[in-house]
């Protein structure tokens, strides 16, 4: 049973290092959203300049989904992460529990 304990452990320390990923942190998230409204000026200033050449109207069909995709990454990263972490931790919790029931029985 002591391995079993020691592995309980293992994934509670994994756990505790992913809740202290720089993706969780505030400051992490205003920084590169401040990074995406920046590249997305200078995107907008180099179509706005030259938008008579062909080429640049067919690379903004590309340009602004992928920003924003970006954009919804760094939104939605956080959020996803913290629900994955809970989810781990309630399962990590069920398996100890049933383990406590086994070990009963």
């Amino acid at each position: 049973m002591e391995e079993n304990e020691s592995i309980s452990e293992g994934f509670k320390r994994e756990l505790e290092k992913a809740k202290s990923n720089k993706i969780l942190d505030p400051a992490y998230k205003k920084k590169k959203l401040i990074l995406w409204g920046i590249r997305n000026l200078f995107s907008m200033v180099f179509f706005i300049i030259f938008w008579d050449f062909n080429w640049v109207r067919i690379l903004s069909y590309f340009s602004i989904p992928l920003s924003l995709l970006s954009l919804l990454a760094i939104l939605a990263m956080p959020y996803i992460l913290k629900r994955k972490i809970a989810s781990a931790k309630l399962k990590i919790l069920e398996t100890e529990s049933q383990l406590d029931q086994d070990k009963g029985e």
